[in-house]
């Protein structure tokens, strides 16, 4: 069976690799890896200790708090990090956005696990990008109150402001494996740098300044929608790629995701336990380190005599969904006690649609923040049609079985560590498969000629 699926080569190679024995250089890179690790943990728990709150939470302190809704996570105490996640009653009614206000705490209550700061709210002092925030708002209201659920995913998809989505709209996206298009992603942040440099290159602008222009924009919009430790990854490894462009550079994602780790772990170290961090970073890893090597496989055997066009880019589609489900499958288990099983087929269709939508709205915004309103007799037509066939895939999807089971209990810490220190050998054993089946087609080659 595994002689058809990589051919005897690759099982030769597997042989090879299970009975290969440690040279001293694998021991000494090992030895220093480890040594490194130690090291950067002992450092980050050092860290940890001088950036966190540990005071008692009791009397008037200084809150830091995102505003979604009627609650609003509280990000720091006194300018320090709380070591739990904790959230206030929005009392005041404030709109969305982010907050510095003085709270008087009269007690803390932790049920479930969800831990809520009871008091009052004396005062506040509001985000001044909370205004260009409410302007947006405003356009949403304008052109799609009536309509409720585009409503929501508008909201939801351009400025991450999830107050509106329903619980039962949340549970259809999460069950088709289709949630990330309504949090603001890596997918709204390359959205943003294409839509800047199209725009750019209709009026002729110079290669550097049409770059820095977009890194500005990207600037721009992720401060607007809060850099959550999800969006700052985007952020980074985005700017890092325009940056790359502008200084005539090599782009190297591995880089920029280790940066972009180590970023996000200085200036908000609990950023470590944040559920969409996890996640994202798990989408890319799988991305940029398990895609590619089983593509190359699959390019050697059988893609690569496929004629180029919608069943090829379908099929590399399932595939890469397939590696990030199998990347994020302990997280969901750990977390949500799913397993998801068939959601990342919807993929092929869910993730074209979605994005479309989603660059629709963002068209729309920005026709309507530059005064161009005459053209939403066009364009509102058309978000509506594009999101009531999207709205009827999702829920379509929904209604299809077995695509997510539900797992009885939570599973443990120490089963998550193993199955990815077992995705990591899998992950070396088929780069070396790889590489040794183009070794092997290459001498073919040579010996023909």
């Amino acid at each position: 069976m595994l002689e058809k699926i990589i051919g005897k080569s690759g099982v030769e190679e597997f042989r090879k690799f299970w009975n290969k024995k440690l040279s001293m250089e694998d021991f000494k890179k090992i030895t220093s890896f480890g040594i490194l690790l130690a090291l950067g943990v002992i450092l980050f728990n050092c860290y940890l200790k001088y950036v966190t709150f540990d005071g008692e939470l009791k009397g008037e302190k200084i809150l830091y708090v995102k505003i979604d809704g009627s609650t609003g996570a509280v990000q720091k105490v006194n300018n320090k990090y709380l070591g739990k996640q904790a959230s206030i009653k929005n009392t005041k009614n404030l709109s969305y956005g982010y907050y510095l206000m003085r709270f008087d705490v009269k007690k803390v209550v932790t049920k479930k696990g969800f831990t809520t700061i009871e008091g009052k709210i004396k005062g506040y002092k509001e985000s001044k990008l909370n205004n260009f925030r409410r302007y947006i708002l405003n356009i949403f209201d304008d052109l799609f109150m009536t309509e409720e659920n585009l409503y929501a995913f508008s909201r939801a998809a351009v400025l991450g402001e999830k107050s509106e989505v329903s619980k039962d709209m949340k549970d259809k996206f999460k069950y088709t494996g289709l949630a990330h298009l309504i949090v603001i992603s890596g997918t709204h942040i390359s959205l943003v740098v294409i839509g800047i440099v199209k725009i750019l290159d209709t009026v002729n602008l110079a290669y550097k300044w049409k770059y820095i222009f977009s890194l500005i924009a990207l600037t721009l919009y992720c401060t607007l929608v809060g850099m959550s430790p999800g969006i700052l990854r985007a952020y980074i490894m985005g700017a890092m790629m325009i940056l790359a462009r502008i200084l005539f550079q090599q782009e190297d994602s591995k880089k920029s995701l280790m940066i972009s780790l180590i970023v996000i772990l200085v200036l908000n170290p609990y950023a470590i336990t944040d559920i969409s961090m996890q996640l994202s970073y798990a989408a890319v890893i799988a991305i940029i380190f398990v895609y590619p090597h089983i593509e190359r496989i699959l390019n050697i055997k059988f893609l690569e005599k496929m004629e180029n066009g919608i069943l090829k880019d379908s099929l590399k589609l399932t595939i890469l969904s397939l590696c990030i489900q199998i990347v994020s499958i302990p997280l969901f288990l750990y977390y949500f006690e799913k397993l998801p099983l068939f959601s990342f087929l919807l993929n092929i269709i869910g993730v074209p649609i979605g994005t479309v939508l989603i660059e629709a709205l963002f068209s729309i915004t920005l026709l309507n923040i530059l005064k161009l309103k005459f053209l939403n007799f066009i364009f509102v037509p058309v978000v509506q049609a594009i999101y009531n066939a999207f709205e009827g895939f999702i829920f379509m999807g929904s209604r299809i079985p077995m695509l997510q089971l539900n797992v009885a209990g939570k599973i443990d810490l120490w089963m998550v560590l193993v199955y990815y220190i077992l995705l990591i050998v899998g992950i070396i054993f088929v780069r070396n498969v790889g590489f040794e089946i183009e070794d092997e087609i290459k001498k073919r080659n040579i010996k023909k000629y």
